[in-house]
Protein backbone atom coordinates (compact mmCIF):
# COMPACT_ATOMS: atom_id res chain seq x y z
CA UNK A 1 0.00 0.00 0.00
CA UNK A 2 2.80 2.39 0.87
CA UNK A 3 4.54 1.63 -2.45
CA UNK A 4 1.37 2.50 -4.41
CA UNK A 5 0.94 5.80 -2.54
CA UNK A 6 4.56 6.75 -3.21
CA UNK A 7 4.16 5.77 -6.87
CA UNK A 8 1.09 8.00 -7.21
CA UNK A 9 3.03 10.92 -5.73
CA UNK A 10 6.20 10.48 -7.76
CA UNK A 11 4.76 9.28 -11.08
CA UNK A 12 3.80 12.78 -12.36
CA UNK A 13 7.23 14.13 -11.40
CA UNK A 14 8.95 11.27 -13.21
CA UNK A 15 6.91 11.94 -16.35
CA UNK A 16 7.81 15.66 -16.27
CA UNK A 17 11.47 14.83 -15.69
CA UNK A 18 11.46 12.36 -18.60
CA UNK A 19 9.90 14.91 -20.98
CA UNK A 20 12.44 17.52 -19.89
CA UNK A 21 15.35 15.18 -20.50
CA UNK A 22 14.12 14.26 -23.98
CA UNK A 23 13.58 17.94 -24.86
CA UNK A 24 17.04 18.94 -23.66
CA UNK A 25 18.92 16.47 -25.81
CA UNK A 26 21.80 18.87 -26.44
CA UNK A 27 22.86 20.93 -29.41
CA UNK A 28 22.51 19.39 -32.81
CA UNK A 29 25.45 19.49 -35.19
CA UNK A 30 25.77 19.82 -38.93
CA UNK A 31 25.96 16.44 -40.63
CA UNK A 32 29.21 15.95 -42.51
CA UNK A 33 29.70 13.88 -45.62
CA UNK A 34 30.62 10.28 -44.88
CA UNK A 35 29.42 10.16 -41.28
CA UNK A 36 27.96 6.88 -40.02
CA UNK A 37 24.18 6.51 -39.82
CA UNK A 38 24.38 6.34 -36.02
CA UNK A 39 24.96 10.11 -35.80
CA UNK A 40 21.76 11.01 -37.71
CA UNK A 41 19.87 11.55 -34.45
CA UNK A 42 22.36 14.27 -33.45
CA UNK A 43 22.49 16.25 -36.69
CA UNK A 44 20.29 18.91 -38.24
CA UNK A 45 19.23 18.66 -41.89
CA UNK A 46 20.24 21.59 -44.09
CA UNK A 47 16.60 22.55 -44.67
CA UNK A 48 15.98 23.21 -40.96
CA UNK A 49 18.83 25.53 -40.07
CA UNK A 50 20.79 28.61 -41.03
CA UNK A 51 24.24 27.90 -42.41
CA UNK A 52 26.86 28.93 -39.82
CA UNK A 53 28.68 31.10 -42.40
CA UNK A 54 25.51 33.17 -42.78
CA UNK A 55 25.30 33.47 -39.00
CA UNK A 56 28.92 34.67 -38.88
CA UNK A 57 28.21 37.49 -41.31
CA UNK A 58 25.06 38.47 -39.42
CA UNK A 59 26.99 38.53 -36.14
CA UNK A 60 29.56 40.99 -37.54
CA UNK A 61 26.90 43.38 -38.84
CA UNK A 62 24.89 43.18 -35.60
CA UNK A 63 27.99 43.79 -33.46
CA UNK A 64 28.97 46.89 -35.45
CA UNK A 65 25.42 48.23 -35.37
CA UNK A 66 25.29 48.00 -31.58
CA UNK A 67 28.83 49.43 -31.25
CA UNK A 68 30.41 46.25 -29.89
CA UNK A 69 33.81 46.58 -31.56
CA UNK A 70 35.32 43.65 -29.62
CA UNK A 71 32.63 41.26 -30.86
CA UNK A 72 32.92 42.60 -34.43
CA UNK A 73 36.71 42.18 -34.27
CA UNK A 74 36.22 38.52 -33.34
CA UNK A 75 34.06 37.99 -36.45
CA UNK A 76 36.93 38.97 -38.79
CA UNK A 77 39.38 36.36 -40.08
CA UNK A 78 42.95 36.29 -38.80
CA UNK A 79 44.30 37.59 -42.12
CA UNK A 80 41.78 40.44 -42.12
CA UNK A 81 42.65 41.37 -38.52
CA UNK A 82 46.38 41.26 -39.42
CA UNK A 83 45.77 43.70 -42.30
CA UNK A 84 43.93 46.06 -39.96
CA UNK A 85 46.74 45.78 -37.38
CA UNK A 86 49.36 46.68 -40.01
CA UNK A 87 47.34 49.71 -41.11
CA UNK A 88 46.72 50.77 -37.50
CA UNK A 89 50.44 50.62 -36.70
CA UNK A 90 51.02 53.39 -39.26
CA UNK A 91 49.23 55.72 -36.87
CA UNK A 92 50.40 54.11 -33.62
CA UNK A 93 47.03 52.44 -32.99
CA UNK A 94 45.66 48.94 -32.47
CA UNK A 95 43.62 47.16 -35.14
CA UNK A 96 40.36 47.37 -33.18
CA UNK A 97 40.82 51.16 -32.96
CA UNK A 98 40.22 51.44 -36.70
CA UNK A 99 36.78 49.82 -36.34
CA UNK A 100 35.97 52.22 -33.52
CA UNK A 101 37.34 55.39 -35.16
CA UNK A 102 36.15 54.39 -38.65
CA UNK A 103 39.35 55.81 -40.08
CA UNK A 104 41.93 53.87 -42.09
CA UNK A 105 45.50 55.25 -42.27
CA UNK A 106 46.98 55.17 -45.75
CA UNK A 107 50.09 53.18 -46.49
CA UNK A 108 51.94 56.46 -47.20
CA UNK A 109 51.08 58.07 -43.84
CA UNK A 110 53.97 58.93 -41.57
CA UNK A 111 53.89 59.64 -37.85
CA UNK A 112 50.97 59.11 -35.51
CA UNK A 113 48.48 61.56 -36.99
CA UNK A 114 45.31 60.36 -38.68
CA UNK A 115 45.14 63.51 -40.80
CA UNK A 116 45.55 61.65 -44.10
CA UNK A 117 43.47 58.66 -43.06
CA UNK A 118 40.58 57.51 -45.22
CA UNK A 119 37.14 57.51 -43.62
CA UNK A 120 35.56 54.07 -43.88
CA UNK A 121 32.45 52.34 -42.64
CA UNK A 122 33.44 48.82 -41.48
CA UNK A 123 29.99 47.38 -42.17
CA UNK A 124 30.07 48.70 -45.74
CA UNK A 125 33.67 47.53 -46.32
CA UNK A 126 33.08 43.98 -45.07
CA UNK A 127 29.33 43.48 -45.65
CA UNK A 128 26.39 45.81 -46.42
CA UNK A 129 24.81 48.44 -44.20
CA UNK A 130 21.18 47.32 -44.33
CA UNK A 131 21.65 43.54 -44.44
CA UNK A 132 18.49 41.88 -45.77
CA UNK A 133 19.44 38.81 -47.81
CA UNK A 134 22.17 36.21 -47.42
CA UNK A 135 22.63 33.31 -49.80
CA UNK A 136 25.28 30.61 -50.11
CA UNK A 137 27.01 30.62 -53.48
CA UNK A 138 29.34 28.15 -55.14
CA UNK A 139 32.78 28.49 -53.62
CA UNK A 140 36.05 27.46 -55.24
CA UNK A 141 37.75 24.71 -53.23
CA UNK A 142 40.64 25.87 -51.08
CA UNK A 143 43.11 23.31 -49.77
CA UNK A 144 44.37 25.70 -47.06
CA UNK A 145 41.10 26.65 -45.39
CA UNK A 146 37.43 25.85 -45.04
CA UNK A 147 35.69 28.56 -47.03
CA UNK A 148 32.20 29.60 -48.07
CA UNK A 149 31.23 32.59 -50.19
CA UNK A 150 27.97 34.43 -49.60
CA UNK A 151 25.95 36.74 -51.78
CA UNK A 152 24.52 39.39 -49.51
CA UNK A 153 22.07 42.15 -50.28
CA UNK A 154 20.59 45.25 -48.72
CA UNK A 155 17.07 46.66 -48.68
CA UNK A 156 17.69 48.66 -51.87
CA UNK A 157 18.54 45.52 -53.85
CA UNK A 158 22.32 46.04 -54.03
CA UNK A 159 24.20 42.74 -53.85
CA UNK A 160 27.80 41.78 -53.29
CA UNK A 161 29.84 38.68 -52.65
CA UNK A 162 31.74 38.20 -49.39
CA UNK A 163 34.15 35.47 -48.37
CA UNK A 164 33.79 33.56 -45.11
CA UNK A 165 36.49 31.38 -43.53
CA UNK A 166 36.12 28.83 -40.76
CA UNK A 167 38.81 29.58 -38.19
CA UNK A 168 39.08 28.21 -34.69
CA UNK A 169 35.47 27.45 -33.93
CA UNK A 170 33.69 30.19 -35.89
CA UNK A 171 32.91 31.46 -39.39
CA UNK A 172 34.64 34.79 -39.95
CA UNK A 173 34.55 37.48 -42.64
CA UNK A 174 37.66 37.23 -44.79
CA UNK A 175 38.84 40.34 -46.68
CA UNK A 176 42.56 41.03 -46.10
CA UNK A 177 42.48 43.69 -48.85
CA UNK A 178 40.16 45.72 -46.58
CA UNK A 179 37.71 46.30 -49.39
CA UNK A 180 40.47 47.59 -51.63
CA UNK A 181 41.13 50.65 -49.43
Amino acid sequence: MIVLNNLRIYAPMLVVLGVALVGCGGAQLEELTGEPATVKAYTVPVSRRTHPAVDGCQRFVAAMQRGDVAAAWGQLSGDTRASLVRRAQLAGLKGQDLLLLKRLPRATDKGTALDNAVAFEPVTVFAVQDLKTLQLVTTAPDSKSIAQDLEIGDGAGHKRRVAMRFEGYAWTLHDPTLGGL
